[in-house]
């Protein structure tokens, strides 16, 4: 998928609201995919080049949030890679920010409740909402991070293949 119009299509195809995009942003998002893909062949051609030592100084010049997705496995890997290369970024920090409010709400209200009521039962009952609150805003967090993922996890699936079909020995038949 080298061309533009594969691109597009391909695009369009995993994620039917970019149709409404203009020429303006279809070209800077061909320009970050080519980008991408440049970084990707050139990150996979020094890793083999270069060898182990190699791959130990890059990891370590990540940070420790790359050491511990390497831990976790390929789908940890995977979704570390989808979202530093991810057209949705600001969307992300967007869920980020209103989880966080929600959160803060949450616990204002609770904290509200606690001053006005004088029942302990019924302080009791604020406290058990407001922790029901929290958590129910960080499962939407996460729910929503992975719809967020959803399109650049298919494109990633559909330029490189599945890695982990890649990775078992094939027979030829």
């Amino acid at each position: 998928m080298d061309d533009f119009d594969t691109f597009k299509a391909s695009r369009e195809k995993i994620d039917p609201s970019v149709r409404k995009f203009s020429q303006r942003q279809w070209e800077k998002a061909y320009a970050a995919y080519r980008s991408s893909r440049e970084r990707l062949k050139e990150g996979s051609s020094d890793q083999s080049d270069q060898g182990h030592s190699s791959q130990r100084r890059r990891s370590s010049s990540r940070g420790s949030s790359s050491a511990r997705s390497s831990a976790h496995g390929p789908t940890a890997n995977l979704r570390s890679e989808v979202r530093r290369h991810s057209a949705y970024s600001d969307l992300r920090m967007l869920v980020n920010l209103l989880a966080w409010i929600v959160i803060g709400l949450a616990i204002l209200v609770g904290a509200l409740k606690l001053v006005y009521y004088t029942n302990v039962s019924v302080a009791l009952v604020a406290i058990l909402e407001a922790v029901m609150m929290v958590i129910a805003v960080v499962a939407l967090r996460l729910l929503a991070h992975v719809v967020i993922d959803i399109p650049d996890i298919a494109l990633q699936k559909e330029l490189f293949g599945d890695t982990t079909a890649s990775q078992e020995p094939r027979t030829s038949d």
